[in-house]
């Protein structure tokens, strides 16, 4: 015979508690025979007696006396795990382990961050910057911000703000060169490219239904927009970069931007995370979070 040996103990502690078979029954909303026939059971299962039945009251036996107590101890571990979970797919707690390019993480998730845990004090962030892309589970990161014209299938992504690219060069720089009027007379230009794209030296640009592909060469190529922006301030060439990371020089007339009348890729930032499904609530309320603060029309859009 097979029983459940909890809600057995339920019943057995209720009955003990009320005094009677009855006043366990209402307690439970069970009928007073279903709760006879729990006790019983529970009974047949150990091999004792835990109960003496008489017309007029019921009394524990030693061995029943003894259960009783141990029942009630496990029933309130039982209950407090419960309410832990409870707890833990409610409130936001516990460690929240982030990954984010160099370029983005350091310029806006940053404070992005603090802001959050002024929010969610219950939740630690242990945030990793690199420019490659991260094995969520292998690596065992709970969410990525990733910025990119579109995430591979099999991923879990949630936009959180809009972002473009613009080609852009220092005054001193189109001062000596000249002002690229039409994309390919970039092909007389020396320009820096960003190596983790697929086509380094290749640009997109769009307008009116057009779209070309503009084969891009100079003297430096390399994995950082940071360096790449750098470069460009100084007069190294013309730069291809994300709003969100140039969006200050260009205001501050460091960088130019050119060719304005042509659109490029577009970009977005993404929330990647492994599973749809029991997102913990770290992890959402960081999402929802970054999504209000980014959002809809991002502070970088030029």
């Amino acid at each position: 015979m097979t029983i459940d040996i909890v809600v057995s103990m339920r019943v057995f502690t209720a009955v003990v508690d009320a005094g009677s078979f009855a006043g366990a029954a209402d307690k439970l909303d069970l009928s007073r025979g279903m709760a006879t026939r729990y006790v019983a059971q529970l009974e047949e299962h150990l091999g004792v007696l835990l109960l003496q039945r008489t017309t007029r009251k019921l009394s524990l036996t030693e061995a029943g006396n003894d259960y009783y107590e141990r029942a009630v101890q496990v029933l309130t571990m039982i209950a407090e795990a419960e309410s832990s979970v409870a707890q833990e797919v409610s409130v936001p707690r516990g460690i929240l382990r982030v990954s984010s390019s160099n370029a983005f993480g350091a310029r806006h998730l940053g404070l992005a961050i603090t802001e959050y845990l002024q929010q969610y004090p219950g939740v630690q962030v242990d945030v990793t910057l690199n420019d490659r892309v991260v094995d969520l589970v292998e690596e065992g990161f709970d969410v990525a911000i990733r910025v990119a014209t579109k995430i591979d299938p099999g991923l879990v992504a949630r936009k959180l703000a809009s972002s473009r690219l613009v080609v852009c060069a220092s005054p001193g720089y189109l001062k000596k060169h000249g002002v690229p009027k039409v994309p390919e007379d970039l092909a007389n230009h020396k320009c820096l490219t960003y190596a983790y794209v697929s086509s380094p030296n290749e640009w997109h640009f769009r307008r009116e239904g057009v779209e070309k592909k503009i084969l891009v060469s100079g003297s430096l190529s390399g994995n950082s927009g940071d360096i790449l922006r750098s470069a460009a301030i100084e007069g190294l060439g013309v730069t291809l970069q994300p709003d969100f990371l140039i969006h200050e020089t260009l205001r501050e007339r460091k960088l130019v931007r050119v060719l304005s009348d042509w659109e490029t890729d577009d970009l977005a930032v993404f929330a990647v995370y492994p599973n749809r499904k029991f997102l913990p609530p770290k992890v959402r309320s960081f999402i929802d979070f970054l999504v209000e603060r980014f959002g809809p029309e991002p502070y970088w859009n030029i």
